[in-house]
């Protein structure tokens, strides 16, 4: 399974960004204040057994978590957004609960990545 945050992953976009670790932190940020919304989204597709709500928020925060090199993260989306497009919500439940759990873990490690001005 992947790792929390993968430092690298932080610091090619760092330099794809042409070393500008003000843009990094607005990407960061942005990714902060729009995850807790998706995981809401997440939570209430699972909740009321909607595969079809469950779909773009599990995607989004998929991409969004890869972006900034959360993986493990990034993998838990994936197996959500792969549930809802089979339309089997057995054990998304947990794997909601599983993906509100890393998110926790990310921001700890994005935290102390950002302190580090997002280098490996």
């Amino acid at each position: 399974m992947a790792e929390t945050l993968d430092a690298a992953v932080l610091a090619e976009l760092l330099e794809a960004v042409g070393d500008d670790p003000a843009f990094v932190d607005e990407l960061v940020d942005t990714f902060l204040a729009e995850a807790p919304g998706f995981m809401s989204a997440i939570d209430g597709a699972v909740a009321a057994g909607d595969a079809g709500a469950l779909l773009v928020p599990a995607h989004t925060l998929k991409g969004n978590a890869s972006t900034i090199g959360a993986g493990r993260l990034a993998e838990i989306s994936r197996t959500l957004e792969e549930r809802a497009r089979r339309g089997d919500l057995d054990g998304a439940g947990s794997d909601a609960a599983a993906a509100r759990a890393e998110l926790a873990h990310v921001v700890t490690a994005l935290d102390a990545q950002r302190a580090r001005r997002w280098t490996a």
